[in-house]
């Protein structure tokens, strides 16, 4: 069930627990319970169907009318909650003799018309409004409105009679209280919706709206043109503000096409120098086969030590036969002395066959001795000479290359950098003019002219070492 359902079953309810609160006397005026005499004696009827009533106002339950059991007919009887409230409101104004009406029909104001005279369900003409009232002798129809507003036929014929009439909507009272009292009731028509159905051209009331609405159209008007001349001033600014918005937005996208270029020199100056960090990692290879190269040559150093090693092993074998040699003298010498011995001893056969012994085993050894020593004299004489050779050229080719490599470097790389730090080191000072004269049409990012002054930085202290 949404809102609009459960408040119109509300009201539903409290309607059907709302009692009778008025009734006509014996003369056809309405009156309250409040006022009526308890019982039958307030010889009073149902304002519904004319049967009587009786007033009950005395016990504990709110005073009302009820009625008469004796001549009550439930299906001819038509009173409701609505009717009562209808009439209570045309007493309201009977009574109060004023009623709270707008000035105007455009954003009116209200106030507060007092009747000279009002008369309650009065025939004007082919029709019974529910009130006529005059003020300032000039006549105003009230119609209050409960379930039904007026129809439009009825709106268009006091339209063509010029006559003024006045709606109040009451369809949306809330019927709270048992019985409606003429206090509840003039309090919401207080605050009722109330316009105007017709409005006579040519009474007060006419020309009181009339003055109202040309007055209200007349500041209409001259806010319209006030707001058009203030909405042409815009317009104007706005093209203005535009036109300086295209200029700036050029400069700014020509000041960027400038950036961009400067970043593309700049990547290509820092390709330059990924070269040059490789020819340097080139050149720390050389000088790691420069260190390779004192390992060899230490290893070198060791093989020479081990040849060293291997001459004296040659002079201890030298030596060694140098001993042989003496002890083949000693030999010899007991040989002669064998010899003689034989001679004197033996035949002279023994002696050919101990000196051809001898003189074989002396060529032996002499020829082993001489085959030692040319062999140890150009051993000795080659390996020097090959070695220091060797070694000679290896050191000066290494260190000729390195040098060239080094120097050839350092040059390619120091001139990068200074060619790099003369395109970019005017840049930040460009970067921040430009940004200046920008800075009121979009926010300057300055964090790009501090990367570049820290890559300024960079490159000066590289190009100083």
């Amino acid at each position: 069930m949404d809102a609009t359902s459960k408040i119109m079953s509300d009201k539903r309810i409290q309607k059907s627990n709302v009692k009778m609160a008025l009734a006509l006397s014996s003369d056809g005026m309405p009156v309250h319970i409040d006022s009526a005499i308890n019982g039958k004696a307030c010889n009073s009827t149902c304002i519904g169907c004319g049967c009587p009533v009786i007033a009950k106002n005395r016990g504990k339950v709110a005073f009302h009318y009820s009625h008469d059991p004796k001549f009550y007919d439930p299906d001819v009887c038509n009173w409701s909650p609505e009717t009562e409230l209808h009439l209570m409101a045309k007493m309201v104004i009977a009574e109060d003799q004023k009623l709270n009406v707008p000035v105007g029909t455009i954003e009116p104001n209200y106030k507060d018309i007092h009747f000279e005279d009002v008369k309650l369900e009065k025939r004007l003409e082919n029709r019974i409004p529910d009130v006529i009232a005059y003020a300032n002798g000039e006549l105003i129809v009230i119609e209050i409105a409960v379930t039904h507003p007026c129809e439009t036929d009825k709106i268009s014929e006091m339209r063509r009679a010029y006559t003024n009439c006045v709606e109040i909507d009451l369809s949306e009272f809330y019927f709270e209280e048992q019985t409606l009292n003429l206090n509840t009731v003039r309090k919401f028509i207080h605050q009722a919706p109330i316009k105007w159905l017709s409005i006579s051209p040519v009474g007060d009331i006419g020309q009181v709206t009339y003055s109202h609405n040309f007055n209200l159209q007349r500041e209409l008007a001259t806010q319209v043109k006030s707001l058009s001349e203030k909405l042409k001033t815009i317009e104007a600014e706005e093209y203005l503000i535009s036109k300086k918005h295209k200029q700036a937005s050029d400069k700014l996208n020509n000041l960027l096409a400038k950036i961009d270029e400067q970043l593309i020199q700049y990547k290509k100056q820092n390709s330059i120098v990924i070269k040059n960090r490789t020819q340097l990692e080139r050149l720390r290879h050389l000088d790691e086969e420069l260190e390779r190269f004192a390992t060899d040559k230490e290893s070198f150093s060791r093989k020479i030590q081990s040849i060293y090693q291997k001459e004296q092993a040659l002079s201890l074998r030298e030596a060694s036969i140098r001993k042989q040699k003496m002890e083949l003298n000693t030999q010899e010498q007991h040989y002669y002395s064998s010899r003689q011995r034989a001679e004197e001893e033996k035949e002279s056969k023994i002696k050919s066959e101990l000196e051809a012994e001898f003189q074989e085993k002396k060529m032996e050894v002499e020829q082993e001795r001489v085959r030692l020593n040319g062999a140890r004299r150009n051993f000795d004489k080659i390996l020097d000479e090959r070695v220091e050779k060797r070694v000679e050229t290896i050191k000066k080719q290494l260190h000729f290359d390195a040098q060239q490599q080094k120097a050839h470097i350092l040059d390619n790389a120091n001139g990068a950098r200074k060619r790099t730090l003369e395109l970019i080191e005017p840049l930040p000072a460009r970067l921040k003019e430009q940004f200046d004269k920008a800075r009121s049409f979009t926010k300057p990012p300055y964090e790009v002219i501090d990367e570049v002054e820290k890559i300024i930085y960079r490159l000066s202290k590289r190009t100083d070492t």
